[in-house]
């Protein structure tokens, strides 16, 4: 079977039931490929809980929607949607703290992501990557879990640019070994003690610049193909909604409740992050 073959088979077939048929009167048809109406509704419900999560939060659309595509999309899809998803509702939601954008500020982290995220591509092919990612969201959940509590966070606003540098560093190789660069960024914002429209200003100012320049990089390797296309058309209008009203709540919390909440997706995360890589662990166990 063709490669197109077997991509416009999977989006379009309920890979549950195989009940499906590309004969079907009702299916719908984007650029490229043919859905079952069923399978839409499921993308199009993916994009609307990503991206009001990240218009509430500022980040985890990445998280959030791979866990609700990954059963209906197949990987080589999913993963340059969920990138220009997250654009796209990076860029409605950072309207909302916009005059708190500061470019020295920013730069560290660019720089350290920079470095780091070679550094992991590299380490990807001797990385078990279940296992890891098992690993950071056990870590997230714990953490998390700590903070709502009532825990205090750890106060690190003398770290300064260096601080900030080396954790890029850090967050930019788990990046570049398996997609994992969000969380401790959006973490580290928090133990700065910035307030909340300086933290979401920073970390959502270096995810734009980070995605465009994975986007641009699918796009020079022939990664984007119609079907991305396709899908990028299907799922724009959801998620272009569902952020702005997001960042219309954000508006109205205070520094506390964004903070609750910022843990409180942090924890989803974790616990996405524990569900999905135990589910490929026990798999791959069971064989």
């Amino acid at each position: 079977m063709a490669r197109n073959d077997f991509v416009d088979n999977l989006v379009y077939t309920d890979i549950r039931s195989d009940a499906a048929t590309k004969n079907d009167r009702h299916a719908l048809r984007v650029p490229g490929m043919t859905i079952d109406p069923w399978i839409a509704v499921q993308i199009v419900v993916g994009a609307l809980v990503a991206g009001f999560i990240q218009g509430v939060s500022g980040f985890a659309f990445g998280l959030i929607a791979t866990s609700l595509w990954a059963w209906t999309i197949e990987p080589q899809l999913v993963v340059p949607t969920v990138i220009f998803g997250s654009i796209l509702g990076q860029l409605i939601s950072i309207q909302s703290v916009r005059k708190s954008i500061q470019l020295r500020r920013v730069a560290p982290f660019l720089l350290g992501g920079a470095v780091g995220v070679p550094i992991g591509a590299a380490l990807l092919p001797h990385l078990d990557v279940d296992v890891f990612r098992f690993v950071v969201g056990a870590v997230l959940v714990a953490y998390s879990a700590i903070v709502l509590l009532g825990a205090r966070l750890p106060d690190v606003s003398g770290a300064g640019r260096g601080g900030d540098f080396a954790l890029s560093v850090v967050a930019g190789t788990m990046g570049g070994a398996s997609a994992l660069s969000g969380p401790p960024i959006t973490l580290w914002c928090a133990m700065r003690q910035w307030d909340k429209d300086d933290q979401r200003a920073t970390y959502q100012t270096v995810f734009i610049g980070t995605h465009t320049l994975t986007l641009a990089s699918y796009l020079a390797s022939g990664l984007l193909t119609l079907h991305s296309v396709g899908l990028f058309g299907l799922v724009a209008p959801p998620i272009l909604l569902s952020s702005w009203i997001g960042s219309r709540w954000y508006r109205g919390m205070s520094g506390a409740t964004f903070t609750r909440a910022l843990f409180l997706v942090l924890l989803f995360s974790g616990l996405t992050l524990v569900s999905a890589s135990s589910h490929h662990l026990l798999r791959f166990a069971g064989r």
